[in-house]
């Protein structure tokens, strides 16, 4: 190729934008065929713009117009440009232009998969690898394409897998050691939001929404993002650390017929958790406080320890430390709920996690009392997949259509402690 007469054709090109504008039409139409093809469509063409395509091409220009590329490729043929290589030109003029789109996203893949294996040489603990193999096989993807670039975030998200252990720990500090700021890792920041979905992924379970949700699925991991205002309701237990060591103020609570407000961080000492009379007493959970209180205001006038649990709605972090204290002593649990979609749907989570654990007053028979309408959209909140223990009660629930709370069931509990 003549050097001289290819930078002359680059300076008559880049004098007339008109011809820039028609080359980076084809370079679009290029990224999409995956070779030179197709027709360019101008519009909103200046007076100099016409006469100077018309020029080119050889015909007149009127405003707007349409230029195959094949027309585009003759009248080249007729320039004192004709002995350049037109298709190796257009390269040499616009090189960043011409990747066809498959092209692009193999190189993309490429680029992906090699960051990825950077970060698997580097982060060796099941529970990185486990997430960083998913992303590089496709079993999990990233919300943005964009993140699959960024290494060093995903760096700081492998780096706190790492770290994680059996000893709790909390989120701030699990994030400034992970990535030298206690705030990487919150829920709103890019790589708290990763966290979520890579612990999400290990534990088999979607991406949880609600704030105190999040929060029980970090404890799955003994990861500790509120462990004072996350608390459950607690009488008549004792509790003992791993060593052995029984903590006192449980037993002592209960002998003053004293409840306790214990948080998640008092939780957590507490490998142990039993009824005070011994495990063959079974503890009684009840959904919300109210029960809670009006149970033990029974039990405090006839001078009656009966161990109560109260969990004040949806399932905590704090909720589950306590079930998993239990379930470590082999207590009986019995589990009471309302008659209701949402109570269906925690009486399942605790049923599907734990093998000591019985329904209470959560019966069909029971259900059969039940006199308030069930809104059609509530009702499409039942589990679609159900605990054995709750087919019949759900089948019961989906063609009656009516909600039983627990303070219809009041007496019948009262009557059964004491």
């Amino acid at each position: 190729m003549d050097d001289g007469l290819q930078e002359e054709a680059i300076k008559y090109f880049n004098s007339h934008p008109v011809l820039l504008r028609l080359v980076r039409s084809f370079s679009h139409k290029y990224r999409s065929l995956g070779h030179f093809g197709g027709i360019a469509s101008l519009s909103q063409l200046s007076d100099r713009e016409q006469r100077d395509l018309g020029a080119f091409l050889r015909r007149e220009i009127k405003g707007q117009d349409r230029v195959s590329f094949r027309e585009f490729s003759g009248a080249w043929a007729k320039t004192r440009f004709e002995g350049i290589d037109l298709q190796k030109f257009i390269l040499s003029l616009l090189p960043d232009n011409f990747v066809s789109k498959q092209e692009e996203r193999r190189q993309q893949h490429n680029k992906r998969q090699l960051i990825l294996d950077q970060l698997l040489d580097a982060h060796s603990s099941e529970l990185a690898a486990k997430w960083l193999y998913a992303l590089k096989n496709g079993q999990l993807r990233l919300s943005q394409g964009v993140l699959y670039y960024n290494f060093e975030l995903l760096n700081d998200v492998a780096t706190g897998l790492d770290l994680i252990t059996n000893v709790y720990e909390r989120l701030p500090v699990l994030a400034n050691r992970a990535t030298g700021n206690p705030h990487a890792f919150d829920f709103d920041q890019p790589a708290g939001r990763l966290l979520l979905q890579a612990m999400a992924f290990i534990s088999g379970s979607t991406v949880p929404v609600a704030a105190h949700e999040r929060t029980s699925l970090l404890y799955q991991y003994r990861v500790i993002r509120d462990d004072i205002l996350n608390f459950a309701t607690v009488y008549g237990l004792v509790a003992y650390r791993e060593n052995g060591e029984e903590i006192t103020y449980w037993r002592e609570s209960a002998k003053s017929f004293s409840p306790l407000n214990i948080p998640l961080r008092e939780i957590i000492q507490a490998h142990k958790i039993e009824p005070v009379g011994g495990i063959d007493t079974p503890v009684y959970i009840v959904e919300n406080s109210g029960i809670f209180s009006a149970l033990l205001d029974t039990l405090t006038a006839i001078g009656k320890v009966r161990p109560l649990i109260a969990f004040h709605g949806q399932l905590k972090a704090a909720s589950w430390a306590i079930l998993d204290g239990l379930g470590r002593s082999g207590a009986k649990i019995l589990y009471a709920g309302d008659l209701d979609p949402e109570g269906i749907s925690i009486a399942q989570h605790i049923l599907s996690r734990y093998d000591n654990v019985e329904l209470w007053h959560m019966s069909v028979e029971e259900y059969k009392e039940a006199v308030t309408d069930l809104p059609e959209g509530r009702l499409k909140k039942l589990p679609s997949l159900v605990h054995p223990k709750l087919v019949h009660l759900v089948q019961e629930m989906s063609i009656c259509k009516k909600v039983l709370y627990q303070e219809s069931l009041l007496d019948k509990m009262v009557h059964e402690l004491t």
